[in-house]
């Protein structure tokens, strides 16, 4: 029984070193300091992304990650175009939220994003995004300035956004790099946003139907009153308040 013991005991050694050695070897391979991983499944994340750029080998690599790691979609998606209204004071509330415009999404859903930017390609468009990712401590600040659940998801329930899982977006034109019309415009909280507010042109029905096709193809879902709001259903996450780095 002693011999067994000490045989078991020096398996265990042999395991958790080799399970150390192979984590650093994989860290070494795709630059694990370009992501940040949710590993604790805490309420709420703080922790801190900082990126630094992928080669296409680290790229190919990213697809092996968790599905709750955290990625950069500049990174991930060099063509797409962002540009995140709460980062400015271009916005409903007239006021910064974020200290830098960067687009962040879980691993699962920048996959998916991926396809749908592949996807549009095919017809010369592509995706801009008004919203990512988006801290829990930034939706108190939106619940304060709106506090209406048709327009804000209540702190207290949790924001797709929050969790990593949610874009505000539409489409562009490539060749001439203009919006698509798509009624009004981002963060208008009036019926004419609304899904299933008819009274536009062909054209405007037309280009809402394709936003709408394309993403719920890939696995994202919309809500009524919000054109430009799709949250991904295919997987679920921890809300977070993970900050990202500005430089």
């Amino acid at each position: 029984m002693k011999y067994w013991f000490l045989l078991l005991l020096m398996l265990s050694f042999y395991t958790c070193t080799n399970k150390t050695i192979s984590d650093t070897t994989i860290s070494k391979t795709i630059a694990i300091d370009t992501i940040v991983s949710d590993t604790s499944f805490d309420r709420f994340q703080t922790n801190k992304a900082v990126f630094v750029g992928f080669s296409k080998h680290e790229v190919d690599s990213l697809f092996k990650l968790d599905d709750s790691s955290w990625v950069d979609m500049r990174q991930l998606i060099p063509d797409l175009e962002i540009d995140l209204r709460y980062a400015t004071t271009n916005n409903f509330m007239e006021l910064q939220i974020y200290n830098c415009p960067k687009c962040y999404l879980r691993m699962r859903v920048a996959k998916a994003v991926m396809q749908i930017q592949n996807k549009l390609k095919e017809q010369n468009l592509g995706l801009k995004v008004f919203d990512c990712y988006r801290p829990q401590s930034a939706q108190y600040k939106l619940w304060k300035k709106k506090s209406d659940p048709r327009f804000v998801t209540p702190p207290s329930k949790g924001s797709m956004h929050s969790r990593g899982g949610a874009m505000d977006l539409t489409i562009v034109d490539l060749n001439t790099g203009k919006e698509l019309e798509m009624g009004t415009g981002y963060d208008y909280f009036g019926r004419e946003a609304y899904w299933g507010y008819n009274n536009l042109s062909a054209e405007i029905l037309e280009n809402r139907q394709l936003l709408l096709n394309t993403m719920e193809a890939f696995g994202f879902k919309t809500v009524t009153t919000e054109w430009w709001h799709f949250s991904y259903r295919r997987a679920w996450f921890k809300l977070s308040d993970m900050k990202w780095e500005c430089n």
